[in-house]
């Protein structure tokens, strides 16, 4: 595996996998929020607002999660008999929406935690959801050399909001937000209509709208000219794939 990052920019997001941890707090939070152990203290301190990675976390109970899933505090160690069990029904821990095309993937935990990640990933490559020449980085040694590296890892990630304008009212346009990038293909899944088929799509704009990150998409098959653009949360987006069985997308956790 390579050890050194290969260069981040807006059109390489970055993954990081973080392992769980004992202490947590004592109710019910998003994931991200839920951990408080000392590698979850390095992230806080050294992540950079311009320049968040995609952040999943490995759960010694509930498998590969969301930084923003919803989870009660509980007591499970990863001992390496649990890492056997998740790694030998790999898919059925794996159940949530992956970036897509990250080229650089920082494995942060223990060595039984870091096994498990490896076999995810490889399952990733298998899948296509990862950049062919995707840089891989593990975190060793001691629990101090660990926080050090990734310190290190969070701290060197290139800002990916890159300008490229501004509406009338002085919102900055970006290039790429939360792991989209303007003129990409994408399908409007909206969540509160499950009913409702994918929309085709095509991202136009990109920007911080006043109910979160939010993308101006032209709508390809719009019939009426004054429709065929409209709002929508990167939230509702979905990224196409080649693969109907995929179990990536551009969909970026908020963390």
């Amino acid at each position: 595996m390579a050890q050194s990052p290969a260069p981040v920019t807006t059109g390489t997001p970055s993954l990081l996998i973080m392992a769980c941890s004992a202490a947590k707090l004592q109710q019910a939070a998003p994931a991200l929020e839920l951990y408080r152990g000392v590698m979850y203290g390095t992230f806080r301190a050294n992540v950079q607002p311009t320049a968040r990675p995609h952040v999943v976390i490995l759960s010694a109970l509930h498998g590969f999660i969301a930084a923003d899933a919803v989870i009660e505090p509980y007591e499970q160690r990863m001992t390496s008999e649990r890492a056997d069990a998740i790694s030998e029904k790999l898919n059925d821990f794996m159940c949530l929406d992956w970036p897509a095309g990250a080229g650089t993937v920082m494995l942060a935990g223990g060595a039984e935690y870091r096994r498990v990640m490896r076999a995810a990933v490889r399952r990733l490559n298998e899948e296509g959801c990862l950049a062919p020449n995707v840089a891989i980085i593990e975190t060793s040694g001691g629990i101090g050399y660990q926080r050090q590296q990734l310190g290190t890892f969070l701290r060197q990630l290139a800002p990916f909001r890159e300008v490229v304008g501004h509406h009338a009212n002085g919102t900055p346009l970006y290039r790429a937000l939360k792991g989209f990038t303007v003129d990409q293909h994408v399908n409007i899944v909206y969540q509160s209509r499950p009913d409702l088929e994918p929309q085709p799509a095509v991202i136009a704009e990109l920007f911080e709208g006043p109910c979160g990150p939010t993308a101006n998409v032209r709508l390809p098959t719009a019939k009426n000219p004054s429709l065929a653009h409209t709002w929508v949360a990167l939230k509702q987006l979905r990224q196409k794939s080649h693969h109907s069985d995929s179990r990536c997308s551009t969909a970026v956790a908020s963390s």
